[in-house]
């Protein structure tokens, strides 16, 4: 005999030795409503609060008749939107996928359903539950036929935000599949999308890309804000967008994101130009206080970064100025010491103070602010830090400091799947493996077995 919502409830409260009455009472639903549910021709639907409220009051764990249920949200054969939304969230909040997927499977028997899933995907979303609303995004993405929906866009957007983490390989693919929907997001989506792409492609070393979304970046927060003043005027206060951050932010990071692209291309003089458009932008209209903040936060950025222009040009002079820097500037120590270290290794200078102003070893310093700072940058920066770091006393034939950078730098290359880095350490392990102790070999030997899996 099939087993049924309603057979199963009254199975319960026989079970409890109650009739419906008193059942009714003690579940808190109105006797009416319970009657009709069980006995009326043809029976009432049940609310999911309802079944909810039955299942707790006969002791049954959440999720109770959950897979029964979806008939419910289908009465009739035609979905009902006031049982499928509140069903398919609580089914997210509470693992339940295969229910989602055959409520899912249902919906998309009608495309106009669309509507529907997006919504709860979006609902998800806002409240936090990234995770549970990817499945509703694929769902759209996989289903949508018309290739310009905004909706369409939007769900590619929330997978590639969704996707971004520790692995380099993953973060690449999901920038790859979101690329060709950037330009068909609303205009805050869209300079959000273009900022974490600019990010993606510069964590992994992809320059020429990251210069690409970089202008399209600074261009397209110029055209708003070309059009927002013509428009309000210069003594309205900036409109708010939708977006994370003030026009104001992406406007100085297209050009701050820039300049680190042509550090990287040893163009310092252009990075210094670059620098000068972003070092004082106060002169935007209509800044509100959170606006006239991060003004202030870029004419921070352009004083750090003229002094690491100053390292990477070779100017050790200054070596004493960056310490005291970041003394006063903790958060800055990471950068810093990288810049440092790559230029005493290029231009064959002493930095011992470093590591004497760091109690000796910058190492502890390194992780404590790399664990505060998990973005996908600081990952791949952190371990050019510690590979840096290993060429410094390799130069000083201190190979046990040598080694400890070579494997705190691997720790996190294998973490985060960046095969360049790994294939770098590898190298300059194997050159000097005859120098290891035995205790760095087994630890290495652990590491490469670990991204080989």
């Amino acid at each position: 005999m099939e087993m049924t919502l309603r057979s199963e409830i009254e199975k319960g409260i026989a079970g409890m030795g109650m009739n419906f009455s008193e059942f009714g009472e003690w579940s808190g639903i109105n006797r009416g409503i319970f009657s009709a549910i069980l006995n009326s021709n043809p029976p009432k639907p049940i609310s999911l609060n309802q079944l909810e409220r039955i299942g707790r009051a006969l002791g049954r764990e959440d999720g109770w008749m959950f897979e029964v249920y979806i008939n419910e949200c289908f009465y009739d054969g035609r979905p009902n939107r006031r049982r499928v939304e509140p069903f398919l969230l609580r089914c997210a909040a509470l693992g339940r996928n295969e229910c989602i997927e055959e409520v899912l499977s249902r919906l998309l028997e009608d495309l106009r359903q669309l509507d529907t899933i997006f919504d709860i995907a979006e609902a998800l979303y806002a409240s936090g539950s990234i995770k549970e609303s990817v499945v509703f995004y694929r769902c759209i993405v996989q289903n949508e036929k018309y290739h310009q929906s905004e909706r369409l866009a939007i769900s590619h957007y929330r997978l590639f935000r969704a996707a971004l983490g520790e692995d380099n390989e993953q973060n690449l693919r999901a920038a790859i599949e979101f690329e060709p929907f950037c330009e068909k997001l609303p205009d805050h989506h869209r300079l959000d999308g273009l900022m974490k792409l600019v990010n993606v492609y510069f964590s992994l070393d992809k320059y020429a890309e990251a210069e690409k979304y970089s202008i399209a970046l600074n261009k397209f927060s110029s055209i708003i804000y070309k059009n927002q003043a013509e428009r309000l005027g210069a003594d309205s206060r900036e409109p708010t967008l939708a977006g994370r951050y003030p026009l104001v932010v992406y406007y100085g990071y297209g050009l701050m994101c820039m300049q680190n692209i042509r550090i990287q291309q040893n163009d310092f003089e252009e990075a210094e130009r670059y620098i000068q458009g972003y070092e004082d932008l106060s002169w935007f209209i209509g800044l509100d206080e959170e606006g006239l903040k991060e003004v202030e936060k870029f004419k921070f950025y352009a004083l750090a970064n003229r002094l690491n222009l100053e390292l990477l040009i070779g100017n050790e002079n200054i070596l004493a100025t960056c310490i005291s820097f970041m003394k006063d500037n903790p958060n800055e120590l990471l950068q810093f010491t990288f810049s440092i270290l790559k230029s005493a290794n290029t231009y064959k200078y002493d930095a011992d103070i470093l590591f004497e102003e760091f109690s000796g070893s910058i190492a502890n310093y390194l992780t404590q602010q790399f664990h505060h700072d998990k973005s996908i940058i600081s990952y791949n920066l952190y371990c050019g830090t510690c590979y840096q770091a290993a060429l410094y006393f390799l130069e000083r034939m201190d190979y046990e400091k040598m080694f400890d950078y070579i494997l705190k730098g691997m720790e996190v290359v294998v973490k985060i799947v960046n095969k360049e880095m790994f294939m770098n350490n590898v190298s300059l392990f194997e050159e000097y493996r005859s120098q290891a102790s035995e205790a760095h070999k087994i630890h290495y030997k652990k590491l490469v077995g670990g991204l080989s899996k």
